[in-house]
């Protein structure tokens, strides 16, 4: 399988979908070899995240990690834009505050996060224009929360667990945690600063151009045809040897050649035995020709296998990087 790269742009942190849609584009054959040329189309997706200040809805492109980010996706626009086999289905932003504070004020505060960054890729790369940019928001990202509390290692962090895990109110819980000063104070330095954050995912088709060169398998060769048997002449007539026998016959008349006849006989089961013998000989060359025609299509199977085997190994080294970036970056 040789493929030819049709996509330029670098899918940051992407994971395409294990479905491929492929349209064949020609055929054509190549001496012994049948080679198609087709465009594989894949859906993925890349996700980038900004943080934001305490209470504020504005920007901070210096904050923790934010110029990191925005150069990434400055980066991965910039090849998508250049790319005409890369086509963009769907652009989701979502704003997050942090479960602290009134939750009125949370989810004012989530959906201006929202508007704000959307306005920042509308400004930049003109986003609402070309794509489908859709914003949502989350006031208090409790599931978050956890999940940070979880891997940290807090004061008191299972009865923390417990105050998040349990059914009351988004206000009553804050209240039991910031009765907890050690572990209220842990959270509010290591925990809360992450959620408060804006998430964009790009959803997007990946094509790229295919080439597939195939061995054309050769018609096994046909036997040879068995060499027919060379007529003799008949040896000379005989004087007829004849027994009288009576009206009812017990058992079987049988001649019994004479030493003229015996040679003849012999000759003729020598020509026999010479073409039984070519036929066999014709069938052996015909096995062997189709052993080898297996074993070529053995090979070239076994080498396509190894190929899609290297692929997959490159796409889960490719996806383990992916989840270690992410890790790196929750850390």
């Amino acid at each position: 399988m040789c493929a030819v790269a049709g996509a330029t742009a670098q899918p940051r942190r992407a994971v395409p979908a294990s479905a491929a849609d492929t349209v064949l584009l020609s055929e054509k054959a190549d001496g012994d070899y049948i080679v198609r040329r087709a465009l594989v189309e894949r859906r993925a997706d890349s996700d980038y995240s900004v943080r934001y200040l305490i209470n504020l809805a504005t920007l901070d492109a210096a904050l923790d990690g934010n110029s990191r980010e925005l150069n990434e996706l400055n980066s991965f626009v910039s090849g998508i834009m250049k790319d005409s086999l890369t086509k963009v289905r769907s652009v989701v932003i979502t704003g997050y505050a942090s479960p602290d504070g009134p939750v009125a004020l949370n989810e004012r505060l989530a959906r201006s996060r929202a508007r704000d960054f959307r306005n920042y890729v509308d400004t930049k790369y003109g986003f609402s224009k070309k794509f489908n940019v859709r914003t949502s928001s989350v006031a208090e990202d409790w599931e978050m929360c956890r999940a940070l509390v979880e891997k940290s290692s807090m004061p008191e962090k299972q009865a923390v667990l417990r105050i998040i895990d349990g059914s009351q109110s988004p206000e009553a819980k804050e209240a039991a945690l910031k009765r907890m000063p050690a572990a209220w104070e842990y959270m509010a330095e290591h925990i809360l600063p992450p959620i408060r954050r804006v998430a964009m995912t790009i959803n997007y088709d990946e094509s790229s151009l295919v080439e597939q060169r195939t061995r054309i398998r050769k018609p096994k060769p046909a036997p040879k045809p068995a060499p027919q048997p060379v007529a003799e002449p008949c040896p000379p007539a005989e004087p007829c040897r004849c027994w009288e026998i009576g009206e009812e016959i017990n058992g079987i008349i049988v001649e019994i050649p004479d030493a003229e006849t015996s040679a003849y006989s012999g000759n003729a089961r020598g020509v026999r035995k010479a073409a039984r013998r070519d036929v066999r000989n014709g069938r052996e060359v015909a096995a062997y020709d189709s052993r080898e025609a297996e074993r070529i299509d053995r090979q070239a199977a076994k080498a396509e296998k190894k190929i899609a085997k290297k692929e997959a190994k490159a796409a889960k080294k490719a996806e383990k990087a992916a989840r270690k970036i992410d890790r790196e970056m929750r850390k």
